[in-house]
């Protein structure tokens, strides 16, 4: 189904997720010191910032499963849209900013062959591993659509724990240590998984949206307390305790996997039909996260020109935190919907009868 007609939930969704990201980054790399001393509404609200990211990531992650269970097979087309649409702001921004972040230096990304064969520089890890496990998608869809309905929810359990709930009480202090917990593309496939059972299995309404919302908000306000317990714990310390901003930095962690699955059925159950203008919106979340998170210049974005951290004991600091936060969103997108009608018709031009000669040749020489 055409993106411009399909239902709006889960493109609202991928608006969602990518200003959660966005909020993630805002506060990871703004340099914020709050006092450890004190417990004040601005401190909690940047240690809340930083649960959102990984929940934001997860969300993407599970909707690509629960999309893509039901392909045929990858298209060669996608792959060098996405392949042109991430090496046009790599090279782009780098054009721009090259003055100010320095040329080509000593590191492998940010020689030129870095930023050409980019998904293998091991800075963009969150496109190469998702590229990756789209790659892998219908040979994964073929073992997974072959399970009954018992055996993928065992093997979703069993993972889980192996993954998820075991290396969440590893990071508890006193208790087991183990660093089992696969890696991105592992758990990128685990997440998969998960959006695949839902589509196969959960595509009957059984409660509504409100209900998974409700469950959400829980799962936040029990991360919430849990941080303000530590906190509280740390100033009574006297400093001997290192506060945990980073408790729930792990898109592993169960509370975090929680929150991810609740807010995904939320979504999915949420009844809005079809809307051009989210779904326009939603075609930009991809170059929104491209041109933001770009490894060359965030932190000259977020330390020279945004200085967040000069209002972090302002009272203004949730006004002036969700202005910057929708304002990147607003820029970005602007940018990757010029390059939308712009680069990316000239270079899909090239890409589609290059597709159709990849595919001949994968023909041939894997029968």
């Amino acid at each position: 189904m055409d993106r411009k007609n399909r239902s709006s939930n889960f493109e609202l969704m991928r608006i969602f997720a990518m200003l959660l990201i966005i909020t993630y980054h805002y506060a990871l790399f703004s340099n914020f010191r709050h006092s450890s001393g004190t417990l004040s509404f601005n401190r909690l609200l940047y240690q809340s910032m930083l649960l959102d990211g990984k929940t934001g990531v997860n969300l993407f992650v599970m909707v690509s499963g629960y999309f893509l269970i039901r392909s045929k097979g990858i298209r060669s087309s996608k792959v060098l849209q996405l392949w042109g649409q991430c090496f046009f702001w790599i090279m782009g921004i780098w054009l721009v900013f090259h003055k100010k972040i320095g040329g080509f230096g000593g590191m492998v990304q940010d020689s030129f062959e870095g930023k050409l064969f980019f998904l293998s520089s091991g800075v963009q890890w969150f496109i190469s591993t998702y590229m990756v496990m789209y790659l892998l998608s219908p040979y994964f869809n073929g073992m997974l659509l072959s399970l009954s309905r018992t055996r993928f929810r065992r093997m979703l359990v069993m993972t889980g724990i192996f993954w998820c709930l075991i290396p969440t009480i590893g990071w508890i202090p006193g208790m087991i240590v183990t660093d089992f917990e696969g890696s991105d593309l592992a758990f990128f496939l685990f997440l998969y998984c998960l959006g695949a059972y839902l589509r196969l299995y959960h595509e009957e309404p059984r409660r509504k949206a409100a209900f998974w919302f409700l469950c959400a908000a829980g799962i936040w306000a029990v991360c919430m307390a849990i941080i303000t317990a530590v906190d509280i714990w740390g100033i009574k310390a006297m400093g001997k305790l290192k506060l945990l901003d980073y408790l729930f930095n792990n898109q592993n962690h169960v509370l975090i996997l929680l929150l991810s699955l609740f807010l995904f059925m939320g979504f999915k159950e949420l009844n809005i039909g079809s809307n051009r203008i989210i779904n326009l919106i939603s075609s930009l979340t991809f170059g929104i996260y491209l041109i933001h998170d770009n490894w060359q210049i965030r932190r000259y974005v977020w330390n020279n020109i945004v200085r967040a951290n000069t209002m972090q004991e302002s009272p203004w600091f949730l006004l002036f935190s969700a202005g910057i936060i929708l304002a990147i969103f607003c820029i970005c997108g602007v940018l990757e919907l010029i390059r939308q009608q712009t680069a990316e018709k000239l270079w899909m031009r090239v890409a589609e009868p290059l597709s159709e000669r990849i595919d001949c040749l994968i023909d041939r020489l894997i029968p």
